[in-house]
């Protein structure tokens, strides 16, 4: 814990201070249930289900729990309900770069921090159940989709705020960068699985225990089909990782600038508020922009010094090359149109097709304006880097020229926020 930013440490500690307090001043309304096996069940229930957990970006998993979580908010006072859910959490078991992680081998303050968020967001989001349903006695569906509805709000507001600020601050991103990479997957998740608890809690009141686990079976196959998703997202991106990385050991002297390039691109599509699939397509294109240069000789592209018309005309070759060999592989089909335009020019003087305007996809043009900036802001065989500021006025000075005006606005704006990790 010696390592971690002093920010870091603070929402920790404030986040701890936070469960104590709540559970000294609520432990008077503790009611203890007299089934100590229907709190055992419950509990053993919430653990298999944080413990089917899918790992998401930056540390985020999304998981089955939060159906078991409303279900037990439903069925028990809130106190008790917050006690079974922090310990369900602090006994699951994670898996994650093959590796299992559980509450003795994970540091002690990332087991206080999740059990004090769920602890706080549990309770809270119990309390608002509480006071909202107000019919009492058995569970009415139609007077409890309100209640469920704003306890899962509550929780959600809560729950992924605290984790997305602590994981911001832990790699110094921005809060809506994190929150666009993992808190919509989180949304989802909440939607779908508060019906679901709802479900849960009236076939535990109708039909007792085996209901429940007859109705937990769907739940399993739900997080079952989310994770072959997952699992093939990843891949797609591994795949591109990984020719991108082919691709700089052909060219090592641009050593990471597709690494970075689709770090700002992602930035400036999440600052003009595109969507998620459109993200990703973008962040294909960005790791893979330089493909095509595997076609141009090696003397032409590692040449230091100013390269003749010939050669300057077999490199604009490039973007064609590229855009010919991933034009065929589904899941980079649009990602090669995208490659394809990225040297266009918001005024028409680009290349290969002299596009201009809108005739432009927005993507190629985010992509055009990330690469040209971490091009100016690194060294060059044939020019020592610009500073951040000269970068910032020539892409402000050519907007509506070279680049499209919103883009290089947006890329302005991610600046001024401090998204891009570069040194000023």
């Amino acid at each position: 814990m010696d390592r971690l930013p002093v920010r870091v440490k603070l929402i920790i500690a404030i986040t701890v201070l936070l469960a104590i307090a709540c559970g000294v001043f609520f432990s008077d309304t503790w009611q203890a249930d007299k089934d100590i096996w229907k709190i055992i069940f419950f509990i053993t229930l919430a653990i298999v289900g944080e413990s089917l957990s899918i790992a998401l970006p930056n540390q985020v998993t999304v998981s089955v729990v939060f159906a078991i979580s409303v279900c037990i908010i439903m069925l028990f006072p809130p106190f008790t309900a917050a006690l079974m859910l922090a310990t369900a959490n602090s006994f699951a078991l994670y898996r994650r770069d093959g590796k299992n992680y559980h509450i003795f081998n994970t540091p002690f303050y990332k087991t206080a921090f999740n059990v004090s968020n769920f602890f706080i967001a549990s309770l809270a989001s119990a309390i608002a159940y509480r006071v909202l349903y107000t019919h009492g006695g058995d569970i009415s569906l139609p007077h409890a989709m309100i209640p469920v509805a704003a306890a899962s709000f509550i929780f959600l507001a809560i729950n992924t705020s605290l984790v997305t600020l602590l994981i911001s601050n832990l790699l110094n991103q921005g809060f809506r960068s994190i929150w666009n990479q993992n808190v919509k997957w989180t949304i989802q998740n909440y939607l779908i699985m508060s019906p679901l608890g709802v479900i849960l809690a009236i076939a535990y009141q109708n039909y007792g225990y085996i209901g429940v686990l007859l109705f937990f079976g769907p739940l399993l196959m739900a997080r079952y089909s989310f994770k072959l998703y997952m699992d093939l997202k990843r891949s797609y991106l591994e795949t591109v990782e990984a020719l991108s990385r082919a691709l700089e050991a052909k060219d090592p002297v641009t050593s990471g600038h597709a690494e970075r390039v689709g770090e700002y691109a992602v930035a400036i599509a999440e600052e003009l508020k595109l969507s998620e699939s459109r993200i990703d397509k973008i962040r294909y294109a960005a790791l893979l922009h330089d493909i095509g240069k595997i076609g141009i000789a090696d003397g032409v592209l590692n040449k230091e010094g100013m390269l003749s018309t010939e050669e300057f005309a077999q490199i604009r070759e490039h973007p064609v090359i590229g855009s010919e060999i991933l034009k065929d592989i589904d899941f980079l089909r649009e990602a090669s149109k995208i490659i394809r335009h990225h040297h266009e020019r918001y005024d028409g003087r680009g290349y290969p097709d002299g596009l201009k305007g809108d005739e432009v996809p927005i993507e190629a043009y985010i992509l055009a304006v990330a690469d040209a900036f971490d091009a100016m802001t690194n060294d060059r065989p044939y020019r020592k880097a610009l500073p951040v500021d000269k970068a910032r006025s020539i892409i402000a000075e050519e907007a509506g020229r070279q680049f499209h005006p919103k883009v290089a606005d947006a890329l302005i704006k991610t600046l001024d926020k401090g998204l891009f990790n570069v040194a000023y």
